[in-house]
């Protein structure tokens, strides 16, 4: 509900009866937008000095914008300008710490208020600098202003940078800012209440044009289906990786696999359930089927039986089995920065040992079950587990 202010203004009328009359005058309040551009441009409305007044203040310093938020406004806006112009990736660098240092400084209410109405605008510059995801999934460089401004934001007021969040998913302004919008929602599902909607955001993202020739922040968007998780999620994930596969769109592809790879250590039951109703999923490059299965931990049943299975029933290409053979038991783990989730926990040598020496136990029983070619598989991995860890 917008709020009025009043300016009382005194008119005289009739000085010979020495008489005034108030008179009020009803002003509306401008909007946040206008308010921080209006008060970051007052001086150049601001009336000149003349004469010898104008030469006295012609040496002082321009006066700033009244409020922080006027003050960091106008900072997103010569940042936007320079950015413009600035042809040298190493000053975008420097320009955008600078940038992130000024709106870090002021308080958090009126930095968020300033971005907020920016954003609005849909005003933006190219940065010159990639999409590169730093520590805790703040991002370390940005292609654009806007980017920054929405990486910030969330520090600033969480419950603004979600509102945002689903204003740019909604509108689809790009396939870099809905990925950031994915991961301000995510941040913001602090008691999983919102694991639904995150989901559903998703898998509209993944509907759009953006996957055919995805960006490197659709990529790294990839990182909500690890975060969401569960069999709906991988069912996703193995149609992207199918469909990109179909495509040679590579990058969608391994970025799919990856998600898969990485559902699949949080949780290994994924493979059983899948492997069970559904032997379509298996339609996968040899190497990355191989590798998919290799985080199966026969020494759960239900494991156990989907080993024996791919063993026996799958139909293997040429050296696929002698992969499967050097890497099963994989304990091989992804590291890097990512949006919204950790590292995985990487086993020390000891836990290693002890999770290969379990396996080894469980070997025999499950050589004699299957046929010659996969009989020569397992003895490799027999023999290879049996050598000390280096």
């Amino acid at each position: 509900m917008a709020r009025l202010r009043t300016k009382r203004v005194c008119i005289l009328i009739g000085v010979s009866l020495g008489l005034f009359v108030g008179v009020r005058v009803f002003l509306k309040r401008p909007s946040d937008h206008e308010s921080a551009s209006a008060e970051a441009t007052s001086m150049a409305a601001a009336p000149r000095k003349s004469g010898a007044n104008e030469e006295r203040e012609g040496a002082r310093e321009p006066r700033l914008p009244a409020t922080p938020k006027a003050r960091i406004y106008a900072r997103i806006r010569s940042s936007l300008e320079a950015f413009r112009t600035n042809r040298d990736d190493k000053l975008a660098v420097v320009m955008l710490h600078e940038l992130r240092d000024a709106i870090r400084e002021a308080p958090e209410e009126e930095a968020a208020a300033a971005i907020v109405p920016f954003l609005k605008t849909g005003d933006d510059a190219p940065t010159g600098l990639p999409f590169v995801v730093g520590p805790d999934g703040m991002m370390e460089m940005v292609p654009s202003v806007r980017l920054a401004l929405l990486d910030l934001l969330p520090a600033l007021d969480p419950v603004g940078a979600l509102e945002v969040a689903r204003e740019l998913m909604d509108q689809r302004t790009s396939a870099d800012e809905y990925a950031l919008a994915l991961r301000n929602l995510a941040w913001n599902d602090l008691d999983g209440d919102l694991r639904d909607e995150l989901a559903g955001r998703f898998m509209d993202f993944l509907k759009s044009p953006w996957l055919d020739q995805p960006s490197a922040g659709f990529l790294e968007a990839f990182d909500i289906a690890v975060e969401v998780g569960g069999r709906p999620m991988f069912d996703r994930m193995v149609s992207v990786a199918g469909e990109a596969t179909a495509k040679s769109n590579t990058a969608a592809s391994r970025a799919a696999f990856m998600s898969l790879d990485r559902m699949v250590v949080r949780d290994h039951a994924l493979l059983t359930t899948a492997f069970s109703t559904n032997h379509g999923w298996m339609d996968f490059a040899p190497q990355q089927r191989a590798s998919l299965m290799s985080r199966l931990d026969i020494t759960e049943p239900g494991q156990r039986d989907v080993f024996s299975s791919y063993l026996a029933a799958t139909p293997h290409a040429a050296g696929e089995l002698e992969y499967f053979a050097k890497i099963f038991p994989n304990e091989n783990f992804l590291h890097g920065h990512r949006l919204v989730t950790a590292d995985d926990a990487t086993p020390d040598i000891d836990q290693v040992s002890a999770a290969d020496a379990r396996v080894l136990g469980e070997l025999d029983a499950l050589e004699a079950a299957v046929p010659a070619e996969a009989k020569a598989a397992i003895r490799t991995i027999r023999e290879r587990l049996k050598r000390p860890p280096k």
